[in-house]
Order: C-alpha cells, then structure tokens, then sequence
C-alpha cells in the first residue's frame, strides 16, 4: 500500500469515530504518530492529548531520525503530568485531580476549539498506572471515549499493549469503533484491523514500507506542512 493511500485511508474517518491503535515498545510508533497528525493539517484542527511527556518522547525520535520536527510547535497540546514542553500547551491538567475535575477540564480545553478536529491521545496507559484506585473502564472512557458521536471530533488513542493488562485492553478496545494492531515486519509497518464499523474491513492488513515512510516525512517537512 502506499503512502498516499494510507493517508487517504485516514482522511475517510468519520466524525465522532474513536479509533484505537495498539502497539508493542518495539515498534517505531513515532512514525505511526505523525500520520494523523499531517494528515489533519490540511482537513481540519489538530489537538495532542498529550500524558507524561509521551509526545516530547515521539518528537525526540523523529528528530534523531533526522526529519524536521519545527512545525510541531504549532500544535495545541492539552498537557496530562509531565514537566516537558513540546507543542503549544493550551491547557495543564494534574492527574492527581479527582476524576470530574479533571474530565470537566480536560472537555473544556477541547470545546475552546470549535469545528472538526482530530484528537491524538498519547500515553493513556501511563495515566491508568498512577490512578490505581480508580477502575480503568473509567479512565478509558474519560479519557478516551468522551468524544465519541460528536459531530466534530476524531479520536485517534495509541496505547502500548505490552504495559497493560489483557482485561484493560479489552476494556478498550470496546470503546473503539475502529481497532488496529501496529507491528514492525521486515521493514514495514503493518496494520492489522481486528475491529471496525465496516465488516468488510475486518482482519484486513494494510502496510507500508518504514524507509519509504521516513523518505515521505522528510520530503514534506521540508518544504513545509
């Protein structure tokens, strides 16, 4: 599959939609991440939910890689914990709030931001680490799933399965309406749907090839997104 194809892949989500991507710690998430975040650049608003500086670790990586990451300074970030500065941190929530409050924060930062938007969650699995009291199911549609059915919001969550239980990533992935693992396979990076809407979809496989990813990357961000 192409590049463009998978973009173009991407630019059919529907609003109100949460997607789910899982992927294990040694797959170069940092260029799955940047998909549907150029590709909301040119169809609507982008916002990072961004939990213990999970986003400075995906710009770190692309950075080494040698790809331009300035425009990434444009980006709204709502800031869960951490103490980094990556992007342009619109709100500040304490984990360590009582869940409504910070729910009723984390909503309002999304609303200052009016019409079609696409909502990138990094790090969901750490917040559920430090909220042990609190069920996950909770967390996950707090944080998660709030959106969902909104005429003006796509989420798109990357969770890391390999730190979180079989039990809360099924929790999870009841909330999506769509559901990709990411892995790494001889060079590519493959996605495989193991839940969608659209039945047609399900178990289908779309790859692309990493090196080609990374060629993409620094062909657009050199000239400019």
């Amino acid at each position: 599959m192409t590049i463009e194809e998978i973009m173009e892949d991407f630019r059919t989500l529907c609003p109100g939609e949460v997607i789910i991507i899982e992927y294990s710690s040694l797959v170069p998430v940092h260029l799955a991440v940047f998909i549907p975040l150029i590709t909301a650049v040119d169809r609507a608003g982008v916002i990072v939910s961004d939990i213990f500086d999970q986003f400075h670790v995906m710009r770190a990586h692309l950075s080494l890689g040698g790809i331009d990451t300035s425009w990434i300074d444009e980006i709204p970030v709502v800031k869960f914990g951490g103490t980094l500065q990556t992007g342009k941190v619109i709100k500040r929530i304490s984990v360590l709030n009582p869940t409504p409050v910070w729910h009723t924060g984390y909503l309002e930062a999304l609303r200052a931001f009016p019409g079609l938007k696409v909502v990138v969650v990094l790090g969901p699995e750490k917040f559920m680490s430090v909220n042990p009291n609190i069920p996950t199911s909770t967390l996950c549609r707090k944080l998660i799933a709030s959106s969902m059915g909104s005429g003006d919001t796509v989420t798109v969550a990357f969770i890391n399965r390999d730190v979180v239980s079989e039990s809360t990533l099924e929790d999870i992935r009841e909330i999506g309406t769509r559901v990709f693992e990411l892995n790494f396979e001889e060079g590519k990076l493959v996605l495989r749907v193991v839940k969608s809407i659209d039945p047609s979809h399900q178990r289908c496989r779309l790859s692309v090839d990493a090196q080609e990813l990374v060629d993409y990357l620094h062909s657009i961000t050199g000239a400019g997104i």
